[in-house]
């Protein structure tokens, strides 16, 4: 009987093992599936950092284009302010009689 133990015992051991082995093989294979995953989420990362940059570098030269164009604008109206003081002064300058004399003819 314990030799009959034995050998049942040994073929039960044996067939453990052989299902530890497939299990151990299941698993190295669901690794590298999750490193090959792995890669292919740290590619995509790295293209979206890529795109997310070239997207700010592009909003950052939109943004400085309007505002020189802004600018310009600005500082032609300041210009005509400037001028429209300085005829408002050379009038004021001039008294309201010459001014009167220069319209009235």
């Amino acid at each position: 009987m314990a030799a009959t133990a034995r050998l049942s015992k040994s073929k039960q051991t044996e067939t453990d093992i052989a299902v530890l082995q497939v299990q151990v093989a299941n698993l190295d294979e669901k690794i590298d599936d999750l490193k090959s995953d792995l890669i292919e989420i740290k590619d995509s990362l790295k293209n979206n950092a890529k795109h997310n940059e070239n997207m700010i570098e592009q909003l950052k030269k939109e943004n400085a284009d309007q505002h020189n164009e802004l600018a310009e604008k600005v500082s032609a109206l300041e210009k005509w302010r400037w001028m429209l003081m300085g005829a408002a002064a050379l009038a004021g300058a001039m008294g309201f009689q010459t001014i009167q004399t220069l319209f009235a003819q």
